[in-house]
């Protein structure tokens, strides 16, 4: 991987099995050691070159017979990602001291996104029920109060700790939403807009979205996005872009819900894409009566042949793949073929990287001077965007400083792969409404204003209603679910369930509290729930788009438990992504191939406030 624009050297090589990251030498030429592995089997042997391979873990890479597969290697990555434990009290000291030197360093982002543009403030709405209603600006109101609104606040240790309908790790809250309105709804609102939840008002998207929909002209489209450099500050690991996406499916089941129950149809279309540096995760289109909907993406530019007076500058968005028989590229937001490089291609790649002095020439001739490489070799990096116009590679620079600079790079190039995915398919659906809603639709805005995240349970079994509404919400659910009773009920007995098409089916005993709460890396949280709901993301197609969509959904159907549970006043719900892989194992019989799960604890509230102890310095969500 290319680490930054400015560093003691061009490539960081990264062991997902140990999750060691070594800088290789080599700043602005040759790397010797990748110019080896890019000789294939023409290298000579080197006992040195050979020991390092090993050392760094690309020898191993190499030898492997299956294709590359950064997701793969991505996921190793996050496997069993080492967290503090909370169950020690230093723990929370650490965590603190760790913030405070983030806070030293620079504040964190603002609770919005601050955006340019000209603003409308929008009226004070709640949302409607019954028949579908004209469009109108009351109507989107009251979704987007549902949805994205900021309810509440208070001071905390490092700027103010906000409230929504949704819950977020670290109450960091990064989703953010955009709208596009056409001709059908009032002159003053068409067209494109951001949400500001802090001031309820819409902010003029001047610039457009890379991505957009055909509608009726009554339709409206909802882009899901995430500014993630608020999760940034607060997480820097390469783990932290897995509760990013579940933060997205919370806010998106609150938004779809609230949309239907005005009596509106749906469609939730998958298309990851970038807005600067913040990933749209895709859209969600509704239409007052069901209808074909599609998504689109502008037509992407073409790469300029490459001629004499045009500086070109590497791509930020790839990577290097060691194999038997040399060394590839991979630009991953690209759906095209590694490119075989040699040697010299290498060293190119490595000239042709930003300088932050500005002192290195890139013409195509001033590459080739300073690198060895071919006129032809020069010309296959561009053909295969390894290269790229200097003004558009430098806009994806600045677009990657922040994943970079918050160790999130390979979490980037996951999202590049799934916007380059998304782009070669068709994104089509038909409106309509979806399954059960977690609460009567009369009930929804309640549901709404009680949902919080507990912290504070009584260790006594749920009453018989909790217990069936649960049963009921999970039957709705769409993420593969384990399900562990810590009390036996009219239901089931105690013990670990897998939900199948024609029921529940014991898999192993309940776990005991201890061991939910070491497997939930500590949190002292956990006391006292009588049930726990692990979801669990399983994608059955092997790429970026559906890994997402898979932890998207994860975060939709704990907001539907979250919401149907959330008018029972003997009844709170604690929430938690972060899990130790394998103290899951033996407790949800998941086996080892998996993206972890989500917790969702279920238990008897005691008579504490619901949010106590949500500082944004801990795991959980607020």
């Amino acid at each position: 991987m290319a680490p930054q624009i400015q560093a003691d050297a061009r490539w960081v090589s990264v062991d997902a099995a140990t999750r060691q990251a070594y800088v290789l030498s080599g700043k602005d030429r040759e790397c010797a050691l990748l110019s080896w592995i890019a000789q294939g089997e023409d290298r000579e042997a080197s006992e040195e070159f050979t020991a390092a391979a090993r050392t760094l873990g690309i020898s191993d890479a190499w030898e492997r017979p299956e294709p590359p597969d950064f997701l793969a290697h991505y996921r190793r990555l996050n496997l069993d990602y080492p967290f503090l434990d909370y169950s020690v009290e230093t723990s929370h000291e650490a965590d603190r001291a760790l913030m405070d030197g983030y806070a030293a360093n620079g504040a964190p982002p603002p609770v919005t996104t601050p955006r340019p543009g000209p603003s409308t403030r929008l009226p004070e709405a709640p949302l409607p029920d019954g028949s579908p209603r004209l469009p109108d600006v009351g109507l989107l109101a009251s979704w987007l109060t549902a949805a994205g609104r900021i309810t509440g606040r208070r001071p905390g240790r490092h700027g103010p700790i906000v409230l929504k309908s949704s819950p977020s790790g670290g109450a960091r809250h990064p989703t953010d939403l955009g709208v596009i309105l056409g001709s059908g709804w009032p002159a003053p609102l068409r067209g494109s807009w951001w949400y500001d939840g802090d001031r309820h008002s819409l902010v003029r998207a001047e610039a457009g979205f890379p991505v957009t929909a055909s509608l009726p002209l009554s339709g409206v489209a909802f882009i899901v996005s995430s500014h993630v450099e608020r999760a940034m500050w607060r997480y820097r690991d390469v783990r932290a872009f897995r509760p990013v996406l579940i933060d997205a499916g919370h806010v998106l089941e609150t938004l779809d819900l609230a949309v239907q129950a005005t009596g509106w149809s749906t469609a939730w279309l998958p298309m990851p894409s970038f807005t600067g540096p913040d990933p749209i995760l895709g859209l969600l289109l509704a239409t007052p009566e069901p209808d074909l909907v599609e998504g689109e993406f502008p037509p992407a530019a073409q790469t300029r042949p490459a001629v004499a007076d045009s500086e070109y500058r590497t791509n930020p968005l790839l990577s290097l793949i060691p194999r038997a028989d040399g060394l590839y590229a991979q630009v991953h937001s690209e759906r095209q073929r590694p490119a075989r490089l040699t040697p010299e291609a290498v060293t190119a790649l490595a000239y042709a990287n930003p300088s932050t002095r500005g002192d290195r020439p890139s013409r195509p001739a001033e590459i080739r001077e300073n690198s060895g490489a071919s006129p032809a070799e020069v010309e296959e990096l561009v053909a295969a965007r390894a290269l790229l116009p200097a003004a558009e590679a430098m806009r994806l620079w600045e677009r990657s400083r922040p994943w970079i600079e918050s160790s999130w790079f390979p979490s980037l190039l996951v999202h590049a792969e799934a916007a380059g995915e998304a782009r070669t398919k068709k994104h089509r659906a038909t409106t309509s409404a979806a399954l059960a809603p977690p609460v009567p639709w009369s009930r929804l805005p309640a549901a709404l204003a009680a949902r919080r995240t507990h912290r504070a349970f009584s260790e006594r079994p749920l009453t018989l209603g909790s217990l069936d509404a649960l049963f009921r919400i999970l039957a709705t659910v769409q993420s593969e679910v384990r399900l562990s009773l810590l009390h036996p009920n009219h239901i089931l007995e105690t013990g670990t369930y897998r939900r199948t098409d024609h029921g529940w089916v014991r898999v192993g005993p309940a776990p005991t509290s201890d061991e939910i709460q070491r497997a939930a890396i500590g949190q002292p949280w956990t006391a006292g729930i009588s049930a726990v709901a692990w979801l669990v993301p399983r994608t059955t197609e092997h790429d970026g788009g559906t890994w997402q969509s898979a932890l998207i959904q994860c975060g939709r159907d704990a907001q539907r438990i979250a919401l149907g549970l959330a008018t029972d006043p003997s009844c709170g719900v604690f929430q938690s992504p972060a899990l130790v892989e394998h103290l899951l194992e033996p407790l949800t019989g998941l086996g080892t191939a998996h993206d972890g799960a989500y917790l969702v604890g279920v238990g008897r509230t005691r008579a504490t406030s619901p949010d106590a102890g949500a500082d944004g310095g801990d795991p959980g969500a607020a």
